[in-house]
């Protein structure tokens, strides 16, 4: 996203036809920022997609250099990277079927 507000609908509208997941990252806090936005926009469009967030956790950060600090939250790249992977094969693992 280019900007936070107002909101690109057509980004994300476009995003949401042609991805199985979409992925918002955000060096602010995850509840209330632009993850949230674009989550409020699927669910007003009726538009049902995997959204993963991943932002400042709502909760204290250690003293750090800008390095240890985003480590320390899973925000670099390595934690990035397995959290998306991660989602992925959550995504294409098959349904459990009630017995």
């Amino acid at each position: 996203m280019r900007f936070i507000k107002p909101i690109d609908k057509e980004l994300i509208r476009s995003l949401a036809e042609t991805h199985d997941l979409l992925v918002t990252l955000e060096e602010n806090s995850i509840a209330g920022g632009a993850g949230s936005g674009v989550i409020e926009f699927l669910a007003a469009e009726g538009i049902v997609m995997p959204v993963l967030q991943l932002g400042l956790p709502d909760k204290l950060i250690d003293h750090g250099t800008h390095a240890e600090q985003l480590v320390s939250i899973n925000l670099d790249t390595a934690s990035i990277q397995s959290a998306i992977v991660n989602r992925l094969k959550q995504l294409t693992l098959p349904s459990k079927v009630a017995q």
